[in-house]
């Protein structure tokens, strides 16, 4: 497609419509949509003001070999807009994009090129479901050829059939018996068949699905979280779980789906052999209803993937509901979020209706054909059979050929075409979750250095966490932050909440990226590190950290395996949480619930700060990780930690001051960036905003303060 135009303000519109909807009819994804419509017009807009209204420019988009490019070529003097431009939407919108345009000047004219990946086609996912299927392929093979034994058996059974009823009607007794044990033979026989095939199905089902959920379920863990901060965890589960089983089934289906394909082509031939002109009729009423069915499948493709993200979104919804139950009956929002749980159910099930209705008026005219065809052709034995053309006997094979062939042909091409659709959905959203492009996963260096000290620097950091959000400003949480932590330093951070302290924890521990400096350990930047050098040379408590739901004694092993019950015992009695473990039922066995659900705050803390322990790493994050604990048991955490000082780096998170004037340092921060440093003493003379701080803070003590939670 080739558009020519000027660089007027029509013309750039009708430019990213026309480029907008060729893309979304290819499938490319919404966010690589959004992403071309909001940079294609920040681009042709200024060439607008760099070279005139009246400049020529031309959109061209080409498809082949997979990828569909989006060509903008925009005459006259030379001038790189995504470079030279200082716009904060082209900012946003290209950082980390993969299919970021490139530009380049040519025969006295610009060209801005982008290149997206257009879906995979069924091949290539089939390609993508079989190697989860291949280490199983000697199960396949069998299921297949036991399959094949039964369709056989299955076109011999209507001859037999057949010829009882003539034996009937001919008094014929023996024959009569003998047909009927062949029969018998022929009809268990092939029962016991397909046992054996659904078996082994059963067999390549299981160890697909097994393989196919733990490689996503590894995918998943890479992503980034900011990838999931935006995306949900409703997403994920949904894909885990429903679409893994739509694919393992893949090949089953397509090898039950080809038997009996096999099957029917056999009665074909059988009819075509018996009868041309009772083949002719049959191919003439299947032709109409293929067509007819064609044209449903098409419909339903369309109508599926708009109810599969319908769903997706009550999903994720749900998945809040269950997860913030707690907070959502605490602040009394049970009616607010009623009412938009209310509307996603009603979205995804009006989503759901208007397919499965689309699909009731295509299969009501499908049943006129399909009754009419068999009024039709019985009509048609009846004429031949009086006119001397049939016998009884083949009229009656003819007649049961079509009775397990008519119906059944037709609704195994509707299974097929829905599978299809069906599989494909699936195969886009599990590609997609192992793709870089559309879900991004956590990248490491390969350097290991064989001694991490914890030295923690900064150098000109930059970041914001709604970079990559289309829909809103950018806000900087970090900006131009520097400074540097000594290894065996232990430093706190202060300031008011949203001064983006925990953002700091985020970047050295690589759960986010900087958009711009450099965060470095022992003076290499955590890019350049390995995962398990990174992510082992650190442990982060958090103000509210996660429990495992399983016992005590197995959360402290998912930390380390080879753990011993007197280490175990060790780091408890460290993080003050020993004698509550051992007033419980189990001891360090009992099981705490999801989440933790059944220990209180304080205890969820301090058990977190045992599992940190427990690793002996060279650098220790706290985020407000005593938040929770009464004065007398902070101060104990305070001491244990103190008997680790200059051992580890200790970076400490803290709204309440006096938990942090002993530290070595203390960083002020505000607006995303180090107001002040230096110990207490110092920043009570140097810094007046902390100096309020602390003060504010011993008024608040004068109040009565309450018991750990």
């Amino acid at each position: 497609m080739i558009l020519k135009g000027t660089l007027e303000r029509n013309c750039i519109n009708r430019f990213v419509k026309e480029a907008g909807t060729v893309l979304e009819k290819n499938g490319i994804s919404k966010d690589d949509r959004l992403r071309l419509r909001l940079s294609m017009e920040e681009i042709l807009l200024s060439y607008r003001e760099a070279l005139g209204t009246q400049t020529p420019v031309k959109l061209e988009i080409q498809k082949k070999s997979g990828k569909l490019k989006v060509i903008i070529d925009v005459a006259g003097t030379g001038y790189d807009p995504i470079n030279e431009s200082d716009s904060l939407i082209l900012i946003k919108v290209l950082h980390d994009w993969s299919s970021a345009p490139g530009w380049a000047y040519l025969n006295d004219a610009n060209i801005v090129e982008y290149s997206f990946t257009v879906r995979k086609t069924l091949a290539d996912n089939l390609s993508f479901a079989w190697k989860y299927t291949a280490p199983n392929k000697k199960y396949l093979l069998l299921a297949v050829g036991l399959q094949f034994i039964s369709v056989i058996l299955m076109i011999i059974a209507p001859i037999l059939s057949a010829r009882i009823i003539v034996a009937f009607t001919d008094s014929a007794f023996r024959r009569l018996i003998y047909t009927a044990i062949a029969l018998f033979a022929v009809n268990y026989i092939s029962r016991a068949v397909l046992l054996g095939c659904n078996m082994a199905y059963n067999v390549v089902y299981s160890r697909t699905l097994s393989a196919l959920e733990a490689d996503i379920s590894d995918s998943v863990l890479k992503i980034t979280n900011r990838c999931m901060d935006d995306n949900g965890t409703g997403l994920f589960i949904q894909r885990l779980t429903s679409d893994t089983a739509n694919l393992a089934t893949a090949f089953n289906t397509l090898a039950d789906n080809l038997s009996q394909i096999c099957q029917y082509i056999g009665i074909l031939c059988a009819m075509l052999i018996v009868s041309p002109l009772i083949f002719a009729l049959t191919a003439v009423i299947f032709a109409v209803r293929i067509f007819m069915e064609l044209r449903r499948e098409k419909i339903s493709k369309q109508n599926g993937r708009l109810f599969r993200n319908a769903n997706e979104r009550y999903t994720t919804t749900v998945g809040e509901m269950v997860r913030g139950s707690k907070d959502i009956k605490l602040v009394h929002a049970e009616d607010s979020f009623r009412k938009e749980l209310g509307l996603r159910i009603n979205e995804a099930n009006n989503a759901r209706l208007f397919w499965y209705g689309r699909n009731i008026r295509y299969k009501l005219v499908e049943d006129f054909f399909s009754e009419g065809g068999l009024f039709i052709y019985t009509l048609t034995l009846a004429l031949l059979l009086r006119e001397g053309t049939f016998t009884v006997a083949t009229a009656l094979v003819l007649f049961n050929y079509y009775s397990g062939l008519g119906t059944p042909a037709v609704t195994l091409l509707g299974t097929i075409l829905d599978f299809i659709t069906e599989f494909n959905l699936s195969c886009e959203r599990l590609c997609d979750i192992t793709d870089d492009t559309v879900f991004p996963k956590e990248h490491y260096g390969t350097r290991s250095p064989d001694n991490v000290r914890g030295e923690i620097s900064f150098r000109d950091v930059r970041f914001s966490y709604n970079i990559h959000s289309m829909n809103s400003s950018i806000r900087w949480v970090l900006f131009d932050m520097n400074f540097t932590i000594k290894a065996g330093e232990t430093v706190a951070l202060v300031g008011r909440s949203g001064s983006g302290k925990t953002t700091v924890f985020n970047l050295i521990s690589k759960l986010y990226e900087a958009f711009s400096g450099t965060v470095m350990i022992d003076g290499i930047d955590v890019k350049e590190l390995d995962q398990d050098t990174l992510r082992g040379c650190m442990s982060v408590v958090s103000q509210s950290p996660y429990i495992f739901g399983m016992s005590i004694r197995d959360n402290f092993r998912m930390v380390r395996e080879d753990l011993t019950d007197e280490e175990m015992r060790r780091v408890a009695e460290l993080a003050c949480i020993a004698e509550d473990i051992e007033a419980m039922p189990d001891k360090y066995d009992t099981v705490i619930g999801e989440g933790g659900v059944n220990l209180s705050g304080g205890q969820r803390q301090r058990l977190a700060i045992a599992r940190s322990l427990l690793r002996e790493c060279s650098i220790l994050l706290l985020d407000e990780a005593t938040s929770a604990l009464d004065n007398v048991t902070q101060a104990k955490i305070r001491q244990a930690l103190a008997n680790i000082h200059g051992k580890s780096t200790i970076v400490m998170i803290a709204h309440r001051l006096s938990t942090v004037v002993d530290s070595d340092r203390i960083f002020y921060v505000d607006g995303g960036r180090i107001l002040a440093q230096g110990s207490h003493e110092e920043l009570m003379t140097s810094c007046e905003e902390y100096r309020r701080l602390y003060a504010m803070e011993e008024m608040a003590v004068k109040a009565p303060e309450g018991n750990e939670e």
